[in-house]
């Protein structure tokens, strides 16, 4: 039975304290974010992708926790079976440390390893992983010619069919592992006394609790810590009613939901390239809510059709608010939506409003979402991650998918609420 895996080796380096409450005490870990959960999606769709760049091989994914050892028997087999060529997901273990390495590849009389990451580039964690796995398999004596990450190529322009030799990109990290063995095993031998001790590390909060990742013991770990989200915001009105101007403008809210596929999909794309995929629309119409609401989940390819509706929607508005982490403008101007029909004179992407009005609240210290930002002025209101929205949205249960016109009126809503609140 294996003490440690790459992610919580990866824990380890981070905090020692973390380690430990993961193997002793994980029910005091946090829940999963909506945003954690996109991410771990997107990694696995990537992961799968890659594994066609070498097909015909082997999956040795084991169907339960309970099957680590059987499944670590069988990949040393397998390295020695002259039919067998390419594994994905094998399992090896070495000095109480498992992993499973996303994809090995026969090289003559020797194997290449390959970890495969989502993103455009490598981070140096990427690297530390990496060096990890040679550790476990230098110590299963599998003989190694190299061990490479597998990255995103941001240069890479979708043109008919995808194109994985295009696509992907490959990075050794051989010397770098090589040069990292002796820490490894010294950091093995350390965390596995950490966890056998009877209490965890006296770690003290600090810059660890964020980077390179938001642990997940965060909230038991800052619990003793002085509340501020008991406390009031505080925000600069000048600029904030200077930044608004005249409030009386015929106003309309506006949800845009944009999609960063890691895989273009459309000819002319890039890896990551940003298209509306959905939005809402929100205006008071006399006594009632006039909603109109768009989207292209069922047919992606249908995209474009958001630029026309969105110009025709909101023409006779004088004023649009948006609340979002990019520049709205400058995303709609890459279509050429914006001169055509002076929206860019009319949008006002309130979350910098707020920024720029010095807007504070310990929510908004970490993350400037509009579920924190509304949640720290209506404490007694919550709403949900911004997240969800996207974690539906690249579902494949239409029923799933079909929540979203109701979260991206509810997110508008509560836009209009936390606008009404600074703007009378």
């Amino acid at each position: 039975m294996h003490i440690l895996s790459k992610s919580t080796y990866i824990k380890g380096e981070q905090c020692v304290k973390a380690l430990y409450l993961f193997k002793n005490r994980p029910f005091l870990r946090d829940k999963l974010s909506m945003e954690q959960r996109a991410k771990f999606k997107r990694g696995t769709d990537v992961g799968i992708l890659a594994q066609q760049y070498f097909p015909e091989g082997i999956n040795m994914t084991p169907s339960s926790p309970s099957q680590f050892g059987k499944k670590v028997a069988e990949t040393m087999q397998n390295l020695s079976n002259p039919d067998i060529n390419v594994m994905y997901e094998a399992v090896f273990q070495y000095d109480d440390t498992l992993i499973m390495l996303d994809i090995i590849v026969r090289d003559g009389d020797k194997w290449r390893a390959i970890e495969v990451k989502s993103s455009l580039s490598l981070s140096p964690t990427y690297y530390k992983d990496a060096a990890l796995q040679y550790y476990v398999l230098k110590g299963c004596n599998v003989p190694i010619s190299d061990i490479q990450l597998m990255y995103i190529n941001a240069d890479y322009v979708k043109n008919g069919e995808l194109d994985l030799s295009q696509l992907f990109v490959f990075q050794s990290v051989k010397d770098y592992a090589e040069q990292y063995q002796e820490v490894i095993s010294n950091n093995i031998a350390n965390f596995k006394d950490i966890i056998k001790q009877p209490h965890s590390p006296k770690i003290p909060i600090g810059n660890q609790c964020d980077a390179p990742y938001r642990c997940e013991f965060h909230g038991h770990c800052w619990k003793d810590v002085p509340n501020e989200a008991d406390k009031l915001y505080s925000i600069d009105y000048k600029p904030l009613y200077e930044l608004l101007g005249d409030r009386n403008k015929t106003t309309a809210f506006l949800n845009l939901l944009f999609y960063r596929p890691a895989v273009p999909l459309f000819d002319g794309d890039k890896p990551y390239s940003e298209f509306i995929i959905a939005f809402s629309i929100l205006s008071n119409n006399g006594s009632f809510d006039k909603i109109y609401n768009w989207s292209c989940l069922d047919d992606m390819s249908r995209w474009k059709e958001s630029l026309s509706l969105l110009s025709e929607q909101l023409a006779g508005f004088e004023r649009v608010i948006c609340f979002a982490p990019q520049n709205i403008t400058a995303s709609l101007q890459k279509y050429d939506l914006m001169e055509s029909k002076d929206l860019n004179y009319k949008i006002l992407n309130f979350r910098e409003v707020l920024q720029q009005s010095d807007f504070h609240h310990e929510k908004v210290k970490y993350d400037f979402s509009l579920k924190n930002v509304f949640e720290s002025v209506f404490p007694n209101k919550t709403l949900f991650e911004h997240s969800r929205i996207i974690l539906n949205a690249m579902s494949e249960n239409v029923i799933e998918r079909n929540l979203i016109t109701n979260d991206l009126e509810q997110e508008n809503r509560a836009l209009r609420e936390l606008y009404s609140h600074f703007a009378h």
